[in-house]
């Protein structure tokens, strides 16, 4: 008991600690702005809209939507004036309103009074209500380490946006900026979730011996197979803004071991947590039993993680594999188009990094939950005495159960 208040007070103490980092970061000037970007914001109400200016094109449409919006926000509230809606014929980023809409807009005073500019439909109130349905939702089931988990998606954002991309946008090398945020989010991340432990230290270790295989292999791999990076979504209005600064290939590989972390991070504190629990139900398991134990946990842990990986990239591109199917265009076609190829290596990739973390993350729960200090900590605590010799023979143990 009093071992896990200890683990509750080093768990909201660094929280406490990561709340004021975000502060921080949040405190951080944006240094990429131009003069749109200090337009005011606002919500406007879509009170008319006037298509006849636009042209059906199949399912989009070209043309110019007016609108007569009222200003529901801001210095200008309440006022009414025409904004136009314009449309390029591109479902992806295209919008249409309808009356009574609500819609996130510029709003500023120009030379012929107000001018609004529609940016699109107004989403912030049911992004927030989705936020706040699953933050409830965390502390209540998982209390603590759901608070944790919470303030680490805060923090795992606010790294992202304010110290990688700005990174990454100076030239920074791709790969070494990925890499280091990687170590740093696992880090952060496993802390807030299982405090200053030892269930951290092992997840921490198994995690980023994995994300060490998987940069090696993206890396690797992407020469192998011959991408360059060039389907990476926005590659080329990226360059043109940077300059042709940005090496594709290695923001191509970062990409890839950023987007296979949090998989290794779940692996290797299933492992971590799995582990913990036998030792504390067995507190004088041997070496042995317990990286066997721990194999076997990451073993079934593996073959659906796996899968999920496969699900989720293939779930994403769902429609890009109907249109080759509707196509009749071969399945050795399409294994070889680049695009293709990219997100196939990503889930292999992701999938090797979660085969070399299973058993590093095993090996290395194993190891320190039944050194000697470990043990003895758990007898202590239980009430009993580590078996004689159990300690000795651990080191000897670890060939014979890997094998």
């Amino acid at each position: 008991m009093k071992r896990r208040k200890r683990a509750m007070k080093s768990s909201a103490i660094i929280c406490v600690v990561t709340l004021i980092a975000c502060a921080l970061l949040c405190m951080l000037p944006e240094r990429y702005q131009n003069a749109s970007s200090l337009i005011p914001r606002e919500r406007v109400r879509i009170d008319e809209v006037n298509n006849d200016a636009l042209f059906p094109l199949g399912i989009v449409y070209s043309g110019v939507q007016g609108c007569k919006v009222t200003v529901l926000s801001g210095e200008h509230e309440g006022e009414s004036a025409w904004a136009s809606n314009y449309l390029n014929s591109a479902l992806d980023k295209d919008k249409l309103f309808e009356q009574g809409d609500i819609a996130h807009a510029m709003v500023q005073t120009g030379p012929q009074g107000l001018t609004v500019t529609l940016i699109d439909h107004d989403r912030t109130g049911a992004e927030l209500a989705i936020l706040l349905s699953l933050s409830a939702l965390l502390l209540l089931y998982g209390g603590l380490v759901g608070f944790g988990a919470l303030v680490s998606l805060v923090a795992s954002v606010l790294i992202v946006w304010k110290l990688l991309l700005p990174l990454l946008i100076e030239g920074v090398n791709p790969i070494g900026a990925a890499f280091l945020t990687v170590v740093a989010l696992t880090v952060i991340i496993d802390l807030l979730v299982g405090g200053l432990s030892r269930k951290t230290l092992v997840a921490v270790i198994g995690s980023l011996l994995g994300t060490v295989v998987t940069c090696v292999l993206a890396v690797a791999l992407t020469d192998a197979l011959k991408l360059d990076g060039g389907d990476v979504p926005y590659l080329v209005p990226l360059l043109s803004q940077a300059h042709m600064d940005i090496d594709a290939r290695a923001l191509f590989c970062g990409m890839m071991f950023i987007a296979n972390s949090g998989a290794l991070m779940d692996l290797a504190m299933d492992i971590s947590a799995s582990t913990e629990e036998i030792c504390r139900h067995k507190p004088d398991i041997a070496f042995r039993d317990l990286l066997l134990s721990g194999m076997t946990i990451g073993r079934y842990t593996l073959g659906t993680m796996t899968t999920t990986l496969m699900l989720a990239y293939s779930g994403n591109y769902l429609s890009m594999l109907m249109y080759f199917m509707g196509q009749g265009t071969p399945v050795i076609d399409i294994i070889n188009l680049k695009y293709v190829a990219s997100q196939l290596l990503n889930t292999l990739v992701g999938s090797f990094g979660l085969v070399a973390a299973a058993p590093l993350s095993a090996l290395t729960a194993a190891w320190i939950y039944t050194r000697p200090g470990a043990r003895a900590a758990r007898m202590a605590t239980q009430g009993g005495a580590p078996r004689e010799g159990a300690d000795a023979q651990a080191p000897a143990e670890a060939a014979g159960a890997l094998r």
